[in-house]
């Protein structure tokens, strides 16, 4: 009896350990986005230039196990399936005896395990020469491969493979994510014809959450600085240029396209406090699958001081088979951080250059403009590296985050006309002592919200003024400035406060 109850206790310890292995391997819906360029010296710049897409489908059943479909573009390229720690991969049947079942990547291999792969085009992994053989494989197509190191990030098991005879191209593998070569292109065809072939993994992305960026693992737990409901409005000191960019969510590719004054200019994505800006050509800029022909980090808000910030400034894509892509960079240095309160929340400020002449707000972008950081490869925006332009306002859902001291909201400034009712300004007495302020109402209109701001933009209150009074504590010494809607109308009551 007791043995019998071993063995139940051991085939459900066995059951729950296969539930926990599985990963993003196993979920419809995950995807891999790739991008992969192939400039020729014969062929129009950015001809075979595109952004491809894995993604894993609907359940199939195969010789009774559940499989999932995989789609290349998609275009159905075969059957995927994770049992345990090993991928396993069925292609379609292309009649060349090589349509069968092979591991794609095995998660269980411990450090100096030894294994071969195909040479070109033929996707999996075998443990030795006979698997290879059972696909057709001599052993001048193979490749001997060795598990140079292990480790766990964020949960996930991380194997580090290279030739055996060529340790110096080593690779990762990441359980759930894949290959950093590519996930699939880890086997794919080389060119043979001096073509410059660029293939790595760029983004994966499960349940609308982006897994993988740019070399690293995503921290999902780290509060987001983007959402579809934000938008940003700068000019110029002299006012000549007002501009708004908006968000628009793409939840499956997990980036926003961005847009500037209702013009599509590119793609934001967000991983591990940083913001990258993609920006991409063509008609197919507009779907998700586009091809990243600038990939560059706009916001990095894990500096600290002393760190160097790079910003792309120009590229060069004259592409030939001697002559790669040039992107070139301008530096400067973060010269101090600090936290500041900004709508309640504490977000993180970084001061950039000698002068600390820009500065940066976590979840608000540059002081300068929020994209400051756009690359400027059209001179019509070139602009927006100008130190003279300056953020305005910025929002999320309607909610103000910051307000430049300069102006009373997103187009107004101080000292210009402001809508306001006869006589309204004298029926609003604001008192101000001991760190708090008071705002009375006493005129017949209706109320409807009370913003403070602080002198660098940051919002200290937002308030229904539904009664006659209302207070505001807690304030430090400085200045302040506050704005009162009226009720239904354009109208509203504005003005400056001085807090000792």
């Amino acid at each position: 009896m007791k043995t019998k109850f071993a063995f139940l206790c051991g085939l459900a310890m066995v059951w729950c350990a296969s539930l926990t292995a599985q990963t993003e391997f196993s979920k419809t819906g995950t995807r891999w986005y790739k991008p992969y360029e192939h400039d020729n010296i014969f062929a129009h710049k950015g001809y075979h230039t595109r952004m491809d897409l894995y993604r894993l489908g609907e359940d199939t059943l195969l010789a009774g196990e559940s499989w999932k479909k995989l789609y290349y573009n998609e275009k159905l390229l075969g059957a995927f399936r994770e049992v345990g720690k090993e991928v396993w991969y069925m292609p379609l049947s292309d009649g060349t005896g090589r349509g069968v079942p092979r591991v794609l990547y095995d998660f269980s291999m411990q450090v100096g395990d030894n294994f071969y792969c195909a040479e070109y085009e033929v996707p999996g992994i075998f443990r030795n020469e006979e698997e290879a053989k059972a696909l057709g494989l001599d052993s001048y197509d193979l490749l001997e491969m060795t598990v140079t190191q292990a480790e766990t990030v964020e949960g996930r098991r991380v194997l580090y493979v290279a030739q055996t005879n060529s340790l110096a191209s080593e690779e990762r593998w990441i359980e759930g994510i894949g290959s950093e070569r590519g996930f699939f292109e880890r086997w794919r065809l080389y060119a043979t014809d001096g073509s410059i072939i660029n293939t790595r993994l760029l983004s994966v992305v499960a349940d609308g959450k982006t897994l993988y960026f740019n070399g690293e693992l995503v921290k999902n737990e780290l509060p987001l600085m983007l959402s579809e409901g934000m938008s940003w409005h700068q000019e110029d000191y002299e006012g000549k240029e007002h501009v708004q960019y908006t968000l628009a969510a793409q939840a499956s590719s997990g980036r926003f396209s961005l847009y500037r004054n209702g013009e599509f200019v590119g793609f934001l994505q967000e991983a591990n406090r940083k913001i990258y800006w993609m920006e991409t050509l063509g008609e197919e800029a507009w779907g998700e699958n586009a091809y990243p022909r600038v990939l560059a980090c706009c916001y990095d808000f894990s500096l600290e001081k002393g760190d160097v910030v790079a910003r792309v400034s120009t590229v060069d894509d004259r592409v030939t088979n001697y002559e790669p892509k040039k992107i070139e960079y301008d530096t400067t240095y973060v010269t101090g951080v600090d936290t500041a309160d900004y709508n309640g929340i504490a977000r993180r400020r970084l001061y950039l250059g000698k002068d600390s002449n820009e500065v940066w707000v976590e979840g608000i972008g540059s002081l300068r403009g929020f994209m400051a950081c756009e690359s400027p490869i059209y001179s019509s925006r070139s602009w927006t590296l100008d130190a003279r332009h300056r953020l305005i306002c910025c929002y999320e859902d309607g909610d103000g985050l910051y307000l430049h001291p300069d102006y009373l909201d997103c187009t107004t400034l101080k000292g210009e006309s402001v809508p306001s009712a006869k006589g309204t300004r004298t029926l609003l007495d604001v008192r101000v002592a001991d760190g708090m302020a008071a705002f009375y109402w006493t005129g017949s209109s209706r109320t409807d919200r009370l913003y403070v701001y602080a002198a660098d933009g940051g919002k200290v209150a937002d308030i229904r003024m539904d009664g006659e009074t209302v207070e505001v504590r807690g304030l430090q010494s400085g200045i302040y400035y506050y704005r009162l809607e009226l009720k239904d109308t354009e109208e509203a009551v504005v003005g400056k406060l001085l807090v000792r």
